[in-house]
């Protein structure tokens, strides 16, 4: 199912992004904007800036030159306490091998980010099993990791990114650790479930598949922005609020 990409306000910038590792460069100028309820594929060889990027982008290193803007708020002069709060509070993250504790059940891998910003048990809970039954597996809200397949543990990761309501969510191949199928069903949810809240999607893929899930693809080569033609809209928004039609096993 096909939809036209959003033209809601901005929510994520970049601008003129410099960033270098001794004589290695990272980055060397990059601008990029998303707006919210929209999802960017970043695409490139691998050593070209993808992660990088994606990283200056939320916060995690910050640029040598340049701006990053999450709303109204400059993100790169916030210093590493601000910028480890304005993770936790306003973005999430997908990586590609869940990073879910395996002692602990879904709900409270689920949960776990809200109670670290305060947020009561009961009340945590509570929201991860909404968030949970949102992507498909209430039935699984009490099994660990160990118990889970591929997808599903995913899924929990994506229930993770979301149960915050994140301004951004990011995503490193999040599908690189599945097989085709499933990571085609994970990429519709994670793209779906996220616009759907009006939240913006970065997703560093090298997957034409997955940059095809997408609204736009942006391609970096040697920490620039290339010409490569963007991937096709083909991204499948919710209905009714459920997050996804198809079960990811």
């Amino acid at each position: 199912m096909n939809f036209q990409s959003p033209q809601s306000q901005i929510v994520l910038s970049g601008h003129g992004l410099v960033k270098n590792y001794g004589t290695v460069v990272g980055l060397a100028g990059v601008d990029v904007a998303v707006r919210s309820g929209e999802a960017l594929a970043v695409m490139g060889p691998s050593g070209n800036g993808k992660t990088t990027l994606l990283h200056v982008l939320a916060g995690i290193l910050t640029p040598d030159q340049g701006e990053v803007w999450l709303g109204g708020e400059r993100v790169d002069q916030l210093n590493d306490a601000a910028r480890t709060v304005l993770r936790r509070r306003r973005l999430g993250f997908v990586f590609q091998d869940n990073q879910l504790l395996a002692e602990l059940p879904a709900d409270e891998n689920v949960a776990l980010p809200l109670m670290v910003d305060g947020l009561s048990r009961r009340d945590a809970i509570g929201r991860a099993r909404t968030t949970l039954a949102q992507v498909g597996l209430a039935a699984e809200a009490g099994r660990r990791p160990g118990e889970l397949s591929g997808g599903q543990a995913q899924r929990v990761a994506i229930a993770r990114a979301l149960v915050g309501e994140p301004q951004v969510v990011f995503a490193d191949e999040p599908t690189g650790a599945l097989d085709a199928a499933t990571g085609s069903q994970v990429i519709d949810l994670l793209v779906g479930a996220a616009t759907y809240r009006g939240a913006a999607v970065v997703v560093v893929t090298h997957d034409n598949a997955v940059a095809a899930r997408c609204h736009r693809a942006l391609h970096i080569v040697d920490g620039r922005v290339s010409d490569a033609p963007g991937a096709a809209p083909g991204a499948v928004p919710l209905a009714g609020g459920q997050l996804g039609s198809r079960a990811v096993r």
